[in-house]
């Protein structure tokens, strides 16, 4: 072999060792311990993905915790406030010395967060008023200043480092910014989808069918399209989503296709029958007899482990389970790396939510809503459409 020869296969594998590394470091469990005022926790931390999944061990209870971080550092929880009585179990973990999320508290073996169950017990409430670095108010519903724009009010102290987009009937209003895509109203966006940061959504200004479609960059509000080698029937649907490629289905044409937004592509991928079709975390194929039924992906993997619910939602990372009381729902969450932990997310009214990343989202009346484990329940915006309009897409990023 020359000598350039080897020097470039040095390099390759060199280059492979160094990737292979990386992955390595990047799932990697790291075990340790923390002593704070005379208690002793257990901790695990795994960073994959620029996701944290941490678990810590208090007494003999345990604690799943996420966190969201572009950077992978080691150790991140670096003090831990406890508390413990007859009726609860808590702790508030400080995430690289700042508040991510609220006071985890146990009871029945339900682990609950501090802002629903403030006010039930006075010794918990005295012990956490001694806690200087945490305020309620940063989990709490903050509705007192509002902007009104283009006849949606939003409620400017829960919308923190958010796009908020909504489709109308000529288009998108992103944070207050109307975009107008079509010359007529549009009351049927069928064809259409939120992917990342991106919205597509067919050429509508046609009747029968279109020749590309429209891609808004929600961050940058620019406007590209996509444009078709042969037009699709707008008698199509998004079956759905995976890896951030949408799949559709042109019932007239007998064709399925697979769409890159962010490389702004297209491909056919089936014409006929073996249509592609995405069910428990896993491919396999359907005709077309089906697929003009309109049956779209099926996400859900371990809704059977959970029979005692009266529904079930799947994310990235969790199992939502909810529970009917009276006219509402309790939902609970499950994350998928400790099937044994239930934590309360909320009474809510509906059981249509949206999920993304560690955030919940849902529409009732004329409100929408969303949730994280770092900013507790909170109202987005206000919107006389949502009440009875069902057609209207919202996302948030």
């Amino acid at each position: 072999m020359k000598e350039k020869n080897k020097v470039y296969l040095l390099l390759v594998i060199l280059m492979i060792l160094i990737f292979l590394c990386k992955l390595i470091l990047n799932v990697k469990t790291l075990n340790y311990k923390l002593k704070y005022n005379k208690e002793t926790f257990s901790i695990s931390e795994t960073y994959k993905n620029k996701n944290y999944y941490i678990e810590i061990k208090y007494l003999d209870k345990v604690y799943p915790i996420r966190i969201n971080s572009d950077k992978n550092k080691r150790k991140i929880v670096n003090k831990i406030y406890s508390y413990k009585d007859n009726d609860y179990e808590c702790i508030l973990p400080l995430i690289n010395d700042e508040i991510k999320i609220d006071i985890l508290c146990y009871k029945d073996n339900i682990l609950y967060n501090y802002k629903d169950i403030i006010g039930l017990n006075s010794k918990l409430d005295e012990y956490i008023k001694n806690i200087g670095e945490y305020e309620i108010d940063k989990f709490s519903d903050n509705i007192s200043v509002d902007k009104t724009i283009n006849t949606i009010k939003y409620y400017k102290n829960n919308i923190v480092d958010r796009i908020v987009a909504i489709t109308t009937y000529k288009g998108l209003i992103i944070s207050g910014m109307g975009i107008e895509l079509f010359k007529n109203d549009v009351y049927n966006n069928k064809i259409s989808a939120f992917v990342d940061n991106y919205y597509l959504i067919a050429n509508y200004d046609n009747i029968y069918d279109f020749d590309y479609f429209y891609v808004v960059n929600l961050t940058t509000r620019n406007i590209e399209k996509i444009k078709l080698k042969d037009r699709i029937s707008l008698d199509s649907y998004i079956q759905g989503i995976v890896d951030n490629k949408v799949y559709l289905y042109d019932k007239d044409n007998e064709k399925q296709y697979k769409i890159d937004v962010i490389k702004k592509e297209i491909d056919l991928i089936s014409l006929g029958d073996n249509i592609k079709y995405y069910k428990n975390n896993k491919w396999e194929f359907i005709n077309k007899s089906k697929a003009n039924k309109e049956i779209y992906f099926d996400y859900t993997s371990l809704s059977n482990n959970f029979t005692d619910y009266d529904q079930v939602k799947e994310s990235d990372y969790y199992y939502y389970l909810f529970k009917k009381i009276d006219d509402k729902y309790n939902l609970y969450r499950v994350d998928k790396n400790n099937l044994g932990v239930y934590k309360y997310i909320g009474n809510i009214p509906t059981l249509s939510i949206n999920t993304k990343d560690n955030y919940i989202y849902y529409v009732y009346n004329n409100k929408l809503y969303y949730y994280s484990d770092n900013t507790g329940l909170k109202t987005l915006l206000e919107d006389a459409e949502l009440s009875f309009n069902n057609t209207i897409k919202y996302y948030i990023y």
